[in-house]
């Protein structure tokens, strides 16, 4: 039974010289039948349409019943439910394998289904269009057929994971699929066809057709293209291998906090099993991006029998040797071959794994997965991620009392943040300027620049706890992991995420721009510039002409004349460290405006520069400039 979905172009061509390939090979012993849905992106019978087959003896012949409609949903599980159904019919009393043929994905829980689908989203195993099937569906379709597999076949990418595995276990004795991608060449349908006629059985025929098409992808490996894997694995009756996992998954999960004492690297002495633990979930799920046979292997991934090996070793617990090795004995039972064109065996049975972004709606979808339900693995993952970012690496002195010990000036030195239990450093740093100023009156005053464009703010902190070493800014409570004269270390913990900030005293006379400007300033001068010479506005002054720029990040103008007076306040400002450009927004309004400010006299005196028609990408000015000199008050 061949069920295929072309997808594009190209690939209706070739899943329909893989049908060829089957069809010519039957005889009076094999016999195929074949749904086949055309992308649809092509001109001719080839790209459109929608077509049922029965083939034997070599004759392919078209079910002229078979009349699907222009909607036809080959991603329907009803579909698939009717066309194992009417196979059986019209061929009953068979031994049958099901060859899924479309594009495969890798395992995406989350909840992005179109409505014709139903989480959980597991794997998918056939896409038609933006639609597609998923793991859990497939596995749906063939129970409700009430017809049982020899074996499932995917002639499809990226279906050769644990969580394909529960949901299929049972529908079928075997199924032969691939952990990572698979060329457009896939599998030798001739010589399968050919071996069934031969009366070898479908363990054998599977064996054969898995170990012939690594032979032949053998080749891109060999040219540095991309690595490939394959699988045949014993699907009818998995209960011992989620029942070892389970197992081996609870020790894991009970066992973080014990100390390790053996001395053999990679395991570090002294540290905890959760520490290993870590670090081995970091080492599988990572792409190592200079070897080429992980080009197309999936992401969000790990190996879990790799992983867990490398848990045991990693970590020094030495009481998982017993579970891995009866997890190992298992899977003896399970995988009838595993070939990677590496020689390897450390891509068997892929797990969804993200170490960077895993918030808890996505978890709560994973949860639905039939294998997270067997196992505990996302549990065990929670956990242990959420040990990973409690763990006290980064800890150091702090001085008490911190409300005496930390007022000051501080300046951030670096950044990181956790993943995967270990501090990941921020790469964009360079660009990036931070300062803390802790008053002694509760006064938090921040000092930001990114790419030169500084930004000022005033808030409070407070509500320290020497105990627990912690304290209270903008209303969020930070841990102090480190206070020394010179050295600060504040982290701030979010949903999903932890953050590490180091700080280094710095002298209160080291001031930005911005920090330059904060006072209140009167007009003295007025200039505006005729034939390129500045010219004073003399006899044009207003009685009162002020502006004043706060640490907190607004300023307010103001101009009395006789007759009438103008005043605006609470304005947002940021300024140009290089340029001494000012953005601006009036309240009410959301177009930002602009001027250009210098500083001299000692920071006295502030030289304004501005028209009505200020190009800032220029830093021209674009109609009559104006100049005002103005003083400082304080």
């Amino acid at each position: 039974m061949m069920y295929i979905s072309g997808g594009d172009k190209e690939h209706d061509l070739i899943f329909a010289e893989s049908i060829r390939q089957a069809t010519d090979a039957t005889g009076d012993d094999v016999s195929a039948t074949v749904l086949f849905k055309a992308s649809g992106k092509g001109e001719g019978d080839q790209h459109n349409g929608v077509r049922r087959y029965t083939a034997q003896d070599g004759v392919m012949t078209e079910d002229g019943t078979f009349t699907p409609g222009d909607d036809f949903a080959i991603y329907n599980p009803g579909e698939l439910t009717e066309f194992i159904r009417w196979s059986a019919e019209k061929y009953p009393n068979r031994h049958y394998i099901l060859v899924i043929g479309g594009h495969g994905s890798h395992f995406s829980p989350y909840n992005d289904l179109k409505e014709q689908e139903t989480p959980p989203s597991t794997r998918a195993t056939l896409y038609d269009s933006y639609h597609r099937m998923t793991s859990a569906q497939l596995g749906d379709a063939l129970r409700q057929s009430g017809q049982h597999m020899d074996a499932v076949i995917f002639n499809s990418c990226e279906q050769g994971n644990i969580e394909l595995l529960a949901e299929l276990e049972g529908t079928a004795d075997l199924m032969l699929g691939s952990p990572f991608v698979i060329p457009d060449l896939a599998y030798d349908y001739t010589s399968l066809v050919n071996d069934l006629r031969q009366g070898r059985s479908v363990e054998e025929t599977l064996t054969l057709t898995a170990h012939r098409a690594m032979n032949l992808w053998q080749e891109f490996h060999n040219q540095e293209v991309v690595g490939l894997a394959v699988v045949v694995s014993r699907i009818g009756n998995l209960t011992p291998l989620w029942e070892v996992l389970r197992e081996t998954i609870d020790k894991m999960s009970n066992s973080m906090q014990d100390v390790n004492y053996t001395t053999d690297a990679p395991a570090k002495y002294g540290q905890t099993y959760g520490e290993g633990y870590l670090r081995a979930l970091h080492s599988k799920v990572s792409h190592d991006l200079d070897d080429f046979f992980q080009t197309m292997r999936p992401y969000y991934s790990l190996d879990l029998v790799d992983f867990l090996h490398a848990a045991y070793v990693e970590s020094g617990n030495m009481r998982l040797a017993s579970y891995i090795n009866r997890l190992d004995e298992v899977l003896s039972d399970i995988v009838v071959t595993h070939r990677q064109t590496n020689g390897k065996h450390d891509f068997l049975y892929t797990a969804y794994t993200n170490t960077s972004d895993y918030q808890a709606d996505v978890r709560e979808q994973y949860r639905k997965c039939r294998f997270e339900q067997l196992t505990g693995w996302c549990d065990f993952y929670e956990n242990l991620m959420s040990y990973g970012h409690e763990l006290s690496d980064g800890r150091g002195l702090v001085l008490t009392p911190i409300a005496e010990r930390i007022i000051g000036d501080w300046e951030l030195i670096e950044s990181f943040r956790k993943e995967g239990g270990k501090w990941v450093l921020n790469d964009n740093d360079d660009d990036y300027i931070l300062k803390y100023s802790l008053r002694p009156n509760g006064d938090f005053f921040m000092v930001s620049s990114i790419d030169d464009e500084t930004d000022l703010s005033l808030n409070k902190w407070g509500d320290v706890n020497d105990d627990e070493h912690t304290l209270k800014i903008l209303d969020e409570e930070l841990e102090v992991y480190q206070l020394t004269e010179n050295i600060m270390v504040l982290v701030n913990t979010l949903p999903n995420m932890k953050y590490k900030m180091r700080f280094q005293r710095i002298a209160t006379d080291e001031k930005t721009l911005a920090e330059r400007m904060v006072g209140k300033w009167s007009l003295s001068k007025r200039y505006a510039k005729a034939n390129g010479v500045w010219t004073e506005t003399i006899g044009d002054y207003p009685l009162e002409c002020w502006s004043d720029f706060t640490e907190s990040g607004v300023f307010t103008t103001y101009t009395r004349w006789p007759a009438e007076e103008w005043k605006n306040d609470n304005m947002r400002w940021s300024v140009n460290e290089s340029t001494g450009v000012v953005t601006y927004y009036v309240p009410g309004e959301r177009k930002e405006r602009y001027y250009r400010i210098s500083l001299e006299n000692n920071d006295n005196t502030m030289v304004m520069y501005y028209s009505e028609d200020f190009n800032p990408e220029l830093e021209e000015q674009t109609t009559t400039e104006y100049k005002d000199v103005l003083v400082r008050e304080n």
